[in-house]
């Protein structure tokens, strides 16, 4: 078996899937994108009825582990998000009582073993981004589901994340992290920082670009 090379990880309209294309673009690694979306739209009747939380979590924990097999099958694989961050909304969702406490356990028991064929990526990159900006880009995009969602519902997401990276470790044996700011809309059409950026995560695979040709990336 193979492992996963990187996980983008970071809450809604972060800009994860921005960097996951840059990473594939540049870096050359082929993408396994997050699937959000299913054939009974559990995450939009989520949105306008929370008593969906239950069918939907289930449904992206299970779909999030077969991507995560699938992306662990060669040693190429980008993830945008995977199992580790579900666990996020999980939490947050029982605490704010969208979930009953037997579901809750369910939910716990299920990840808890799956967790256990889940080989750890090489690399685990969060994207952070202030608040104000989150909710900007989640008002642009105009995806009629997230923004019926409401502030509260994303800033209570948003304290969520907040201690992620701890959470992370203390579950999964992640060899290496990296944290990026994208406070600043403008990072992507900014050649030296997309370059800084891109040899920061290239010093994490050797093999693949030897000291003193990083600059060789397409």
């Amino acid at each position: 078996m193979g492992q996963i090379q990187i996980i983008v990880e970071g809450m809604t309209a972060s800009g994860k899937s921005t960097i996951v294309n840059l990473l594939s673009k540049r870096l050359g690694f082929d993408v396994m994108p997050e699937e959000f979306r299913d054939q009974n739209d559990l995450l939009g009747r989520f949105h306008r009825d929370r008593r969906w939380a239950f069918p939907m979590q289930l449904n992206f924990l299970v779909t999030r582990f077969a991507q995560y097999l699938c992306a662990s099958e060669e040693d190429r694989y980008i993830m945008d998000r995977s199992i580790f961050g579900d666990k996020v909304y999980a939490t947050l969702y029982y605490k704010q009582g969208y979930f009953r406490d037997s579901q809750f356990g369910c939910y716990l028991t299920l990840y808890d073993s799956l967790l256990r064929y889940t080989k750890p990526p090489r690399l685990l990159i969060l994207v952070h981004c202030p608040f104000e900006e989150i909710m900007r880009r989640i008002h642009v995009r105009g995806r009629e589901d997230e923004i019926v969602a409401g502030e509260e519902y994303w800033r209570a997401l948003y304290g969520a994340y907040a201690p992620f990276i701890d959470f992370v470790k203390s579950e999964v044996d992640i060899p290496n992290f990296l944290v990026l700011d994208l406070s600043d809309p403008n990072f992507i059409h900014t050649p030296d920082r997309v370059e800084h950026f891109l040899r920061e995560v290239a010093a994490f695979f050797p093999e693949r670009f030897p000291k003193g040709q990083e600059g060789d990336m397409a």
